[in-house]
């Protein structure tokens, strides 16, 4: 199993579907339907950064993020950074600490 099938597992109120976007886009949350779409065009880290990104917009209040330039949006998308990360951390602990304890 992938790292990504792994989260896509632990993630089981959205469904997640792969579809073809533009290379600037990598994912979109739709709020009504517990969708998360993934870009299958980019490689399988962003992927995985994608999925756990909208999984954190999904549990924030549907909001429209398309401008870039409204401070909410900022926020929103920090806000959403900051928890894929934290997430990928925490999923992923062991892995890790088994590439740092390899060097």
């Amino acid at each position: 199993m992938t790292d990504l099938e792994h989260v896509l597992d632990l993630l089981p109120n959205y469904c997640f579907y792969f579809v073809s976007m533009p290379n600037a886009w990598h994912g979109a949350v739709d709020y009504d339907d517990h969708a998360i779409y993934l870009n299958e065009n980019d490689n399988d880290y962003v992927q995985l950064m994608t999925a756990l990104h909208e999984y954190a917009h999904a549990d924030d209040i549907p909001a429209d993020y398309s401008n870039k330039k409204r401070y909410k949006t900022l926020l929103a998308e920090k806000q959403a950074n900051m928890t894929a990360t934290r997430l990928l951390n925490d999923l992923f602990k062991s892995k890790t600490n088994l590439r740092e304890d390899s060097m």
